[in-house]
This record gives structure tokens, sequence and C-alpha cells, in this order.
């Protein structure tokens, strides 16, 4: 299984869990779209659980679905395929909010000072360790000023490179 195929399955389990990467992997795998007792007899899940799954799966973009009636009851049917414009797309929206998340967390740890217990690893704002007194709330020691720098530059880095994915992602896309 390549990279990107495992990375895609990783990001359907962390929305969707299990359930999701089954039904996920059933569309993938199928060379024609599937309704959705396609889905169930390939998955062995519910009915109620695959809905679910493909619904949101739909709402995240990652897959499409047509409407047919059936010429027999006039019911529809629903037939669901993996729309890979939309996981491209999908991908990137999570992308940009993670970016956009650590930026806001690059700008809180240069603008914020923060002080640490030796003893017990506690990190608190300035304003908390004020209303401490510069006091340790488990052990009572003496908080010191935390030194910056150890989390700012990895955190730089990161939001330069997830910067640049965005970028030549989106550009990527648009072309």
């Amino acid at each position: 299984m390549d990279s990107n195929l495992k990375d895609l399955l990783r990001f359907v389990e962390g929305y969707l869990g299990e359930d999701g990467v089954k039904v996920f992997r059933a569309l993938l795998d199928s060379d024609k779209e599937l309704s959705y007792n396609d889905i169930i007899a390939k998955t062995d899940l519910d009915e109620q659980t695959v809905r679910r799954v493909l619904y949101e799966l739909n709402d995240l973009g990652m897959v499409i679905y047509k409407r047919v009636q059936s010429p027999e009851d006039g019911r529809f049917i629903y037939y669901w395929l993996v729309n890979s414009y939309g996981i491209n797309q999908a991908l990137l929206n999570r992308k940009r909010i993670t970016l956009e998340r650590l930026k806001a967390r690059l700008s809180h740890e240069m603008e914020a000072v923060f002080f640490l217990c030796l003893n017990d690893g506690i990190r608190l704002s300035f304003d908390e360790a004020l209303e401490l007194d510069f006091r340790c709330p488990k052990c009572s020691s003496l908080l010191v000023q935390e030194d910056r720098n150890p989390y700012i530059e990895p955190l730089r880095r990161l939001v330069e490179k997830l910067s640049k994915e965005v970028e030549d992602e989106r550009r990527s896309l648009s072309d």
C-alpha cells in the first residue's frame, strides 16, 4: 500500500473510526458505484452505520452519490463512489485548519510569558503564576520563568513547512 493511501485511510480513521475505513475502502476497491446494500455486504456493517459514515464522508466531500429511481417500486436508490477531487480538497482544508491553529499557537508562544515548576513540570501563564504568587499549585516551590526558544523554533519551522505544502497543493488543485 503506498504512503498516500495509508495517509488517506489514516485521515478517514481519524474522523470516522474503523467503520469509516471499512466503508471508504469498499468504495475505493470497487470498480463501480455501490448501493447501500452493496456496501453492507462488503463491510458486514449495519445499515445505520453505513448510512452515517456515507453521509459524513459526503459532508467531507470525499464521496458523492447519484440517485436513481427504481422502475419496480419507484423508490430511490443511492449509488455511491469516491470523489477524487473532493478528497484532495478535504485534505487541503484540513491542512489549512491545522496551519491556522499552529500559527495561533506560535503567536501565543511568542507573546506570552510562562513559568515552570522544576519539580512537577507544571507550566503556567504569567497571569496564572501571578494568582499563585509564583508558587507551584502542587508542591509550593518557587516557579521560574521559562525559556521559550525550545518551543518557538520548531513551531516556526512547522508553520513554514505546512504553509509551503498548503500553497503547493492549492496551486496543483487550481491547475
